[in-house]
């Protein structure tokens, strides 16, 4: 019950989040979220959680908690207003869109010196650790290595993906060190690479069809930036 429960919220919360970010409706659909929430399950959900003491309390808390057709898009907009990373949702996911498509064009070309895995597992932890209060001693040793700021994690993101375009092995390597100096987030990659290895869906970042050129990608980055799309009724200004 529990589980199935906490499913549910995060289903229901999930447009709430984007809405406040200010993300389009085309970027990372609801519709691939919940395939991919099915894939994994809400054991799966909760194993990957787990690794990093995301779990603590949370029977207690989904005890409290409202069924999620109860809760009203007010209380929901509030809550998400309360987050305090919801400003860098926009900025991350913009930053991982645009270097994407970069990276997985240098895997084959960068294998034989360095494991991809680790390249997935590091974008994976600087997309992560920018949202929960874990992951600022990973961002701080990491801005070290790349010479940015903790505090601007999409940067962060898209320097990784320069050293990677440029084979840049060592500055690759102190990242990958830095992970595996975190015990907890080393299992927390481990356990979401064996679930979505799991998975037979691949959502989709954007929700267009054909798929995007270069050129149109460039495009959306910009707009995700900028905050240029038509989407009326929006509650958090």
């Amino acid at each position: 019950m529990t589980e199935r429960k906490l499913m549910k919220l995060v289903k229901a919360g999930y447009p709430h989040v984007k809405e406040g970010a200010g993300l389009a409706p085309w970027v990372l659909p609801e519709h691939g979220l919940d395939r991919t929430a099915n894939e994994f399950g809400e054991s799966g959900l909760l194993e990957v959680s787990h690794t990093l003491g995301l779990t603590e309390g949370v029977e207690q808390l989904l005890g409290m908690a409202p069924e999620s057709l109860n809760v009203s898009p007010e209380a929901w907009q509030d809550a998400v207003k309360r987050w305090p990373p919801l400003s860098q949702v926009s900025a991350v996911v913009a930053a991982f869109i645009e270097v994407s498509g970069l990276i997985m064009a240098q895997r084959q070309g960068i294998k034989s010196k360095l494991d991809p895995m680790v390249i997935c597992r590091s974008l994976a932890l600087l997309l992560f650790a920018p949202f929960i209060d874990k992951g600022r001693g990973l961002l701080e040793e990491v801005a070290d290595v790349l010479g940015g700021q903790a505090d601007a994690p999409a940067d962060l993101i898209r320097s990784y993906a320069r050293a990677v375009c440029r084979g840049d092995i060592p500055t690759l390597d102190k990242v990958n060190q830095c992970a595996v100096k975190y015990s907890d987030w080393q299992q927390w990659a481990a356990s979401l690479q064996e679930q979505v290895i799991r998975c037979h869906y691949t959502p989709k970042l954007i929700g267009v069809t054909p798929p995007a050129s270069a050129e149109i990608i460039g495009l959306l980055v910009r707009m995700i930036k900028e905050g240029q799309y038509d989407e009326p009724g929006r509650h958090y200004s």
